[in-house]
């Protein structure tokens, strides 16, 4: 009788998961993302760019958190979670976050939590600067994504 408990407690948190990271996308307005960017108000095609870009990101985060909260659920729970997505969000917009989310969970898995360098070096490239400028809005951005990350992992359940 254990076991059946065990199940239904996984399948419980399983669902808890799901639930709240929807949720919490849902709630995200990415303002503070954007305004770290230098993207402003009337940017309207930038703004839109980008939030397809941030919401993908965010994603391809809630990806990595259950990889280490739920290592043998992580793949499952994240396909469910993109096939509702698509469904709430059946238009072009929507199969855009998508793919971004299944692109930036390329770009993380390598790496883990351990260095987010390379998502940030690619969310500054939407950002023309020079040099100097780029490396310090890489910095911002590792920093900015990992408090995003652990905001995440911490909501999960």
């Amino acid at each position: 009788m254990q076991n059946l408990a065990e199940v239904f407690d996984d399948e419980s948190a399983v669902s808890e998961a799901l639930e709240n990271f929807a949720a919490l996308l849902d709630d995200a307005d990415f303002t503070a993302e954007l305004e770290l960017m230098g993207i402003g108000r009337m940017q309207f095609m930038r703004r839109r760019q980008m939030l397809v870009e941030w919401r993908g990101l965010y994603i391809a985060l809630w990806r990595l958190a259950l990889a280490s909260s739920f290592p043998q659920d992580a793949e499952r729970m994240f396909a469910t979670f993109l096939r509702s997505y698509h469904a709430a969000h059946p238009d072009k917009l929507g199969s855009r976050i998508i793919e971004r989310a299944q692109e930036y969970w390329g770009m993380l898995q390598p790496k883990g939590d351990a260095d987010f360098s390379d998502v940030a070096r690619h969310l500054g490239s939407f950002s023309v600067q020079d040099e100097k400028q780029a490396r310090s809005l890489t910095l911002r951005l590792v920093l900015h994504i990992r408090r995003a990350y652990k905001i995440i992992f911490d909501r999960l359940i």
